[in-house]
């Protein structure tokens, strides 16, 4: 359903969000059923059959 480009942020709702040490930690998920694990400089996603994949 989606390329390999970053999900549509309208399509996201944030699930939960926590301070870390680091600085904050958001869960959201995607419409398709992806989920993005989002802090300031990483963008991880993982797929609902399971790939996991990562920008910086």
């Amino acid at each position: 359903m989606h390329s390999r480009d970053l999900h549509d942020p309208l399509a996201l709702a944030v699930v939960s969000s926590h301070m870390t040490s680091e600085g904050v930690v958001s869960y959201l998920r995607c419409a398709c059923g992806a989920w993005e694990v989002r802090t300031a400089r990483l963008v991880g996603t993982a797929r609902p059959r399971g790939g996991v994949r990562r920008r910086v």
